[in-house]
């Protein structure tokens, strides 16, 4: 990963991407029959998340699961599952930075 810093509102939008993933995937159930635009947009953005997810390891994922399903803070990940906030907040703007690229902002 290149030492590229994304600017604060973009981190921001990606994080939210992010943590909407699994509403988005729901949303897409039921909306799945109409050919839109919005339909368009949320299979892409699902499928960049998804690739994403896939290219992380097992413990990474884990932890992207606390941080984005579970909206775990460092501090229950420190205390419950001994994760430090050094790599907590490493594997966040991985994350976030890995999609930025999938999605070619990067």
């Amino acid at each position: 990963m290149p030492n590229k810093k994304l600017p604060k509102e973009t981190k921001r939008y990606y994080e939210r991407e992010l943590r909407q993933y699994w509403s988005n995937k729901n949303k897409l159930k039921h909306i799945e029959k109409m050919n839109t635009r919005t339909v368009l947009f949320l299979t892409e953005r699902i499928n960049c998340i998804e690739t994403v997810i896939n290219k992380l390891d097992d413990f990474e994922k884990e932890v992207f699961y606390l941080i984005f399903r579970d909206n775990a803070s460092w501090l229950y990940c420190k205390n419950i599952k001994n994760i430090s906030k050094t790599t907590y907040y490493n594997i966040l703007n991985k994350c976030i930075y890995m999609l930025a690229e999938e999605i070619g902002e990067i």
